[in-house]
């Protein structure tokens, strides 16, 4: 028969709950970092079975052979030993020695406390008690791992002050305010930290609160780091996770990076998620293609979305649409009506609910999604199409009518072109999807670089510097995204919500084209630029060795690192110097403006529109253009999609063109450094 009941420690009988042994056990496997959960189940299985044999006629309540607690704790540390799990169950030993203490202390003070009119009313969440001195001290030894005596020492310390101010009612908030005083008198750093709270001050909460929810662009695709923190509730749980993550997820150094401006973690407010998700169409459905399917398939595309904390971006659509791109009826398209819901959902979700390419097999069906999407109402929720190069060419052949609505979802931010290689091709910002791999790609964290600092730093014509400075900054940059992993896993293990997934990181190169305009003393060279981004991928893919990452390069996530930057940057005393360089009343005007984002280097002068771009990413096997180059030029002006045509055949077989050679600067400081590097390239050459 099975057991139903057991009797607690105050000789109580209470319900069975094998869960609950699973979740004890489950707490000591984390405290060693033990993440296996079908062991716990298993463990606990196993005593049960065990307590349903000692105790086979305990079923019927007031049984003299009930099992107690402290029979049912034995048999889980006699299991834990001899499944071989040690560890763990010196972890559970502990736990349960920490709990006996804590009821013991308890105990202690119900039984001597004495009513006091002086004794004030503590609110709670959702409920009021009665001044406890006990329920501190048992706080202390649990949370903060505080000995007994101590404990004691702070509790009767905080008593003693909220007594003598008179207090009537006080909150848990003040109570845990006045520990926190008391443990940094006592010099109990530690302590202070385990049992540290997270929260927002008062005034802050009144401004979040009074700016409401933030507004967006309708005439643009936004992006998911505009979503992710847009209303009221979102920012208030976004700075609580933030100021935890700074303390909690960051070791000192990334913490002293991070807050100076030398990089920027990207979405500290939620460090338990992975940033963007790449998952194919067939595992968001698993019934036959249809156009029920495709609607019903919206649900699941919310629930993967909101694992994120950007959003997600659903390869292959052409797998789930094809029946609803051939249901065209006159004056309507099911297609249409499938991309409002999918806009609504993303609304909802507030996350990237993006599209993939389908490859140039579903070029028909492609074709008609590029139709629907342009003809779309102006939302920043709408889905943003990532296509490869290839499609892109294909679909211009097949279909030369579709020209316009491809440079309208260009011009609005819906459609962002890729490229790939034999190998590797473009996933999801941040993923980079292996030749024949099918599963879900999760860039589970982003560190954005603050390249003009580097530049400034090192100075014009130091090319050699900047690399060095660029060396030490990935490295950090990798073991601060080496812990931001460590942390998730701790979290959550190895899956996101059920999905298992193979998980990257990412470095975003931010302010680009003001770091080349600093090297090169105002000058901009795309080829300089093509060699920091392939020492920015070669570096970072050794360096991640250590780490055990895989490391994209990507132009994404950088929109406020890029403001962020820009405006720490006025302060540094390098910036002061400006005048020294001789960089001009332009970029002076244009100090306050955000850093350059993503692979942009235009306006570039004496080249022709986007070129610079396609020689810039000559170190890149796999990218997205993305945010487009600007076109400023006086003479030839192009379409957005002729602009594209033609960066990707330069991309793919650039011109031959002699060196450049870059102009001699007129101040003394920089000319005397470009004459040194001259000289040593010039013996350099005749020695060879």
């Amino acid at each position: 028969m099975t057991l139903t009941r057991v009797k607690k420690r105050d000789g109580r009988e209470v319900p069975f709950d094998a869960d609950k042994i699973r979740a004890a056990i489950q707490k000591a496997m984390a405290a060693v970092g033990d993440e296996d959960p079908h062991f716990a189940v298993e463990v606990a299985g196993v005593v049960s079975l065990t307590l349903d044999g000692r105790h086979e006629a305990s079923a019927g309540a007031g049984s003299p052979s009930l099992p107690t607690i402290e029979e049912i704790q034995d048999l889980v540390e006699q299991a834990l030993i001899e499944l071989g799990r040690a560890s763990v169950a010196k972890a559970y030993i502990l736990y349960r020695d920490r709990r006996t203490k804590v009821r013991d202390v308890l105990a202690v003070h119900r039984t001597h406390a004495r009513p006091t009119l002086r004794a004030p009313l503590v609110h709670e969440a959702e409920a009021a008690s009665t001044w406890s001195k006990g329920r501190i001290v048992a706080a202390l030894m649990n949370e903060a791992d505080l000995a007994r005596d101590v404990a004691e020492e702070v509790a009767s310390r905080v008593e003693a002050r909220v007594f003598d101010a008179g207090f009537k009612r006080i909150s848990t908030g003040l109570v845990r305010e006045l520990v926190d005083n008391e443990l940094v008198e006592l010099g109990l750093a530690g302590a202070l930290k385990r049992q540290l709270t997270y929260g927002v001050p008062a005034h802050d909460l009144r401004s979040i609160l009074a700016d409401g929810d933030g507004a967006l662009d309708p005439t643009r695709a936004t992006s998911g780091e505009s979503f992710s923190e847009r209303t009221t509730e979102a920012r208030l749980a976004a700075e609580v996770l933030r100021r935890f993550s700074i303390d909690e997820v960051l070791d000192e150094r990334a913490t002293e990076r991070h807050l100076t401006g030398d990089f920027h973690w990207i979405d500290l407010a939620r460090p338990h998620q992975p940033l963007s998700l790449a998952v194919p169409a067939e595992l968001v459905s698993s019934a036959a293609p249809s156009s029920r399917a495709a609607f019903d398939a919206l649900d699941e595309m919310v629930r993967v979305a909101k694992l994120a904390s950007l959003g997600v971006v659903i390869e292959n659509p052409a797998a789930l649409i094809a029946p609803l791109a051939r249901e065209r009826k006159a004056g309507s398209s099911t297609l249409a009506a499938w991309l409002v819901a999918l806009t609504a959902a993303a609304r909802g979700a507030e996350r990237r609910i993006d599209l993939g390419a389908s490859g140039v097999r579903s070029i028909a069906v492609t074709n008609e999604l590029v139709r629907e999407l342009a003809g779309l109402a102006s939302s920043p929720f709408v889905p943003r199409l990532f296509l490869d190069e290839l499609e892109l060419d294909a679909l211009a052949e097949t279909f030369p009518e579709r020209e316009a609505d491809l440079e309208r979802l260009l011009l609005t931010g819906r459609l962002i072109p890729t490229w790939s290689s034999e190998r590797e091709s473009f996933a999801a910002p941040g993923c980079v999807r292996l030749e024949r791999e099918r599963g879900v790609i999760a860039c589970v964290g982003a560190v954005a670089l603050n390249l003009p600092r580097l530049a400034w730093r090192a100075g014009p014509w130091r090319e050699d510097r900047f690399l060095e400075l660029a060396a030490e900054l990935v490295t950090d940059a990798l073991a601060a995204l080496g812990r931001g992993v460590a942390f998730q896993h701790q979290t959550r293990g190895d899956r996101v919500g059920d999905l298992r997934t193979r998980n990257t990181v990412a470095l975003v190169p931010v302010g680009l084209r003001e770091a080349l305009q600093l090297l090169g003393d105002g000058e901009v060279r795309p080829d300089q630029g093509a060699r920091l981004l392939g020492f920015f991928a070669d570096a970072s893919a050794r360096l991640a060795a250590h780490e055990r990452l895989v490391v994209t390069v990507t132009p994404f996530f950088g929109e406020r690192a890029a403001a962020r930057f820009a405006d720490l940057d006025q302060h540094l005393p390098q910036k002061a110097q400006a005048l020294l360089f001789e960089l001009g009343a332009s970029e002076a005007r244009r100090s306050n403006e955000p850093y350059s984002l993503g692979l942009r280097l235009s306006p570039s002068p004496g080249r022709g529109p986007w070129t610079a771009e396609a020689e810039l990413v000559a170190s890149l096997a796999v990218g997205a253009l993305h945010p487009l180059p600007e076109d400023r030029s006086r003479g030839e002006h192009l379409g957005l999609f002729p602009s594209w045509r033609r960066f990707a055949a330069l991309r793919r077989d650039p011109l031959p063109r002699a060196e450049l050679q870059p102009t001699r600067p007129q101040n003394l400081v920089a000319r005397e450094l470009f004459d040194r590097d001259a000289s040593r390239s010039h013996l350099s050459v005749e020695n060879n």
